[in-house]
């Protein structure tokens, strides 16, 4: 998030509400900074990619899977 110039809780609650429409409670938003999310409702992932203007590869930090040869 840093990378998108939000540095606080509260600031994601007002980019979510502002660019997404989309309210996150105090505690919710808590879990999400500082805990590695075990499950995200679809909607939640949409409003915190529109809100960061990203994709969910770059929310969760994806990387595409190297290529493998099985021949050797």
């Amino acid at each position: 998030m840093a990378s998108r110039e939000v540095w606080t809780g509260k600031e994601l609650r007002e980019l979510l509400a502002r660019r997404a429409n989309f309210t996150l409670s105090a505690p919710s938003v808590y879990a999400l900074i500082n805990k590695e999310p075990v499950q995200m409702k679809t909607e939640t992932l949409q409003a915190l990619c529109t809100a960061l203007k990203c994709t969910p590869d770059e929310l969760y930090g994806v990387t595409p899977p190297r290529e493998v040869s099985l021949v050797e």
